[in-house]
Parts: C-alpha cells; sequence; structure tokens
C-alpha cells in the first residue's frame, strides 16, 4: 500500500513539477518587467486612476500630516472599485500619515471644491483628481 501511495506521489511530481515551475518563472519574469511605480502601487492600480495622485500626495503632505478623501460623482477613467476602496487603499499607502475629517490635506475625487473654501489646488490631474491644502 505503501509503495502504491509513494507511485502515485512520483507520477504526480514528474507529470505537474514542469508546468509548475514554467508558471513560476513566468510569473517571476512579469513582477521583474513591471517599473518602480507599479511595484509600489500594486494592486492601487486598479483603484486609484493616477498613479500621480499617489506619488503627489506621498511627497506633499508630511509624515505627521492627516489628509481627507472627499469624493464626488464617478468621472470617465475611474474603474468600479475607485469609489468603494479609493480611501481605503490611500489610508495604507499614505502611511503613516493618517485621516481626519478636518485634515488639511484634501484629496480630491471629483469632489465639489466649493465645499472647501480658502483651500488651494496643490495638485491637479485627470479624472477629475487633486490635492487641495487648506490654508490656516
Amino acid at each position: 500500500m505503501v509503495a502504491y501511495w509513494l507511485l502515485v506521489v512520483l507520477v504526480a511530481i514528474v507529470v505537474r513539477y514542469p508546468g509548475a515551475f514554467t508558471h513560476a518563472n513566468e510569473s517571476a519574469r512579469a513582477n521583474a518587467a513591471l517599473d518602480v511605480f507599479d511595484r509600489e502601487v500594486g494592486g492601487g492600480n486598479s483603484v486609484i486612476p493616477d498613479q500621480a495622485l499617489l506619488f503627489a500626495a506621498r511627497g506633499s503632505i508630511p509624515a505627521d500630516g492627516t489628509f481627507t478623501v472627499a469624493m464626488g460623482a464617478p468621472q470617465e477613467g475611474w474603474t468600479d472599485l475607485t469609489v468603494t476602496f479609493a480611501e481605503t487603499f490611500l489610508r495604507y499607502f499614505l502611511l503613516p500619515r493618517r485621516t481626519a475629517p478636518d485634515a488639511r490635506w484634501i484629496l480630491c475625487f471629483g469632489c465639489d471644491r466649493s465645499a472647501y473654501p480658502g483651500a488651494a489646488v496643490e495638485w491637479e490631474g485627470d479624472d477629475g483628481l487633486s490635492i487641495l491644502k487648506r490654508v490656516p
């Protein structure tokens, strides 16, 4: 009985190993082909319409700063995940920065800018994205 199971395992290894090795190799090559930005952003590419917003926010908001995400109506170029998961992804991506309702920095996704009087545009991109900064 043990010899039978050893034979089954041996056959499985001989038959499946080359395919598994080839698949792992293809995955490694695909990952190696990514640029630094794609590696940094990862799954956020399917959530955030423009990577430039991520790096502009990271470069503008101090590490001890706070931000809020203001979501407006979906724009062309957004995915189905943008409205639902943008804030969640930004909380992770911008760590150690924290969210706060009265934050100085506003990450605007097609938001109504008039809702933030006195806030200056720090960065503006495509697809209705911008970063606003409340002036104290």
